[in-house]
């Protein structure tokens, strides 16, 4: 198992090039920008986001030899990484450690928001950037919105996509926010912020055929004429959208073979999983997943207990490994990164018997692969109770940096807002995770 080589070891020949700014033979760092560009690593994103804290010592951090009061009551099991165990509830993950990788030492440790729920804790990890609820706080691009601007798709697909709701607010513009697929009992619903009114679909949940919802929610449109008329060109775009064979085909799982789709799981969440990887196939350039809502990950106070951590954890290893597996027999995860993680990990020490654990911004565990990370590697390290980083703190900006190395967009990169204000994608300076890439 990998524990975190050295950064020397990791630098590539591109890294030898730009130390000090210019580079060897007379290349200097605009030049090798613009061929980072050319030739991406990655060129598409799917964010598995476990928002309200996931618990890395019940999944990828395990503790056997810490009190019974810390380790939890599951065992950790072997997986194809030789020295990495997770729990026994991701068996299906342990059989493919071979094709990510776990960061133990990234977190938010001094962000505003810390350790809470809420957008603000939320829009840190999403954008790389250190965010607030403060009206007064700086705004920064998500990582979809960038990626619809600076590496946009096919124009017949949306650039970015999410599978519910994760904020509302125009960074670059309308022309570059998600379209957006509620999956919510008891009404399903595909909204988008551009189009003039939300589209009712049930394909995804209740069985029936997006196609039939879709041409009746545009007869609908196509009878408002007026209506259709006034809307501004970044509307009009989104109603062609939605018009898009491509897209209606790729959203539609009843097109995915039987036994493809029951990999993923049975529950709405595994099927939101399911359409981020034909999506991504289809060409889409970034598509987020709330797996299990906004806070759903929450484990403590009456709002979660160690039974629910079995379904969650249980449905996220299921699906998660089918759409590595799926991926990588498709060509796809060496272009595609897969990042999977929330605002924060949980409590050493549950708060009660029945297992709740509570918020703790100062550990956890965070997966990633494809698109130039390192396969079956493990980078960092914590406490024998997995409740402080000892080994290779990374922070959040660290994280951005390094996702968008590998997608060949410079951080530094200023974009422009609405009001013409510039903004750099990532505003602080932090080092890549060497370590964790190929």
């Amino acid at each position: 198992m990998r524990h975190g080589c050295t950064s020397f070891q990791n630098l590539t020949r591109r890294d030898f090039f730009r130390i000090g700014g210019v580079g060897l033979f007379g290349l200097s760092t605009p030049s090798l920008l613009e061929a980072r560009a050319a030739n991406p690593r990655a060129r598409q994103m799917i964010i598995l986001w476990l928002g309200g804290g996931p618990p890395h010592i019940d999944m990828f951090d395990m503790k056997p030899d810490a009190p019974a009061e810390v380790r939890g009551p599951w065992k950790p099991i072997g997986t194809k990484l030789q020295g990495l165990q997770v729990s026994e509830l991701m068996p299906n993950l342990a059989r493919s450690a071979d094709k990510y990788t776990v960061l133990r030492s990234v977190n938010a440790k001094g962000y505003p928001d810390e350790g809470q729920h809420g957008a603000g804790a939320a829009w840190s990890w999403l954008t790389a950037n250190r965010r607030d609820r403060r009206s007064n706080s700086p705004k920064f691009p998500a990582y979809g919105s960038v990626l619809a601007k600076v590496r946009p798709g096919p124009a017949d697909l949306p650039g970015f996509v999410t599978f519910g709701d994760i904020g509302r607010e125009s960074y670059l513009g309308p022309a570059y926010e998600p379209i957006e697929f509620k999956l919510d009992d008891p009404a399903d619903r595909l909204t988008t912020m551009l189009a003039p009114a939300p589209m009712d679909i049930t394909a995804l949940d209740r069985r029936t055929e997006l196609l039939k919802s879709a041409e009746q929610h545009l007869r609908r449109l196509d009878k408002e004429e007026p209506l259709i008329a006034g809307l501004d060109r970044f509307q009009q775009q989104a109603v062609d959208l939605l018009r898009s064979p491509k897209l209606r085909e790729a959203i539609d799982l009843k097109r995915e073979p039987t036994k493809s789709a029951e990999r993923y799981g049975k529950g709405a969440q595994c099927r939101r999983v399911l359409a981020a990887r034909r999506l991504i196939e289809a060409g889409v350039p970034c598509v987020h997943v709330q797996f299990h809502g906004f806070i759903g990950w929450d484990f403590h106070g009456g709002q979660g207990t160690f039974a629910k951590a079995v379904q969650l954890i249980s449905e996220f290893d299921t699906a998660c490994a089918a759409l590595l597996e799926d991926l990588e027999q498709r060509g796809l995860l060496d272009s595609t990164i897969v990042y999977a993680g929330g605002e924060m990990g949980r409590s050493p020490k549950p708060e009660s018997t029945v297992g709740s654990r509570n918020h703790w911004n100062d550990a956890q565990s965070i997966l990633v692969a494809g698109g130039g990370f390192r396969r079956g590697c493990v980078v960092g390290a914590t406490d024998k109770n997995g409740a402080y980083v000892t080994d290779k703190h990374y922070t959040v900006a660290s994280l951005g940096r390094t996702f968008y190395e590998l997608l060949g967009i410079d951080a530094d990169q200023e974009l422009y807002t609405p009001d013409k204000r510039p903004v750099k994608i990532v505003g602080e300076d932090a080092p890549l995770i060497q370590e964790a890439l190929a």
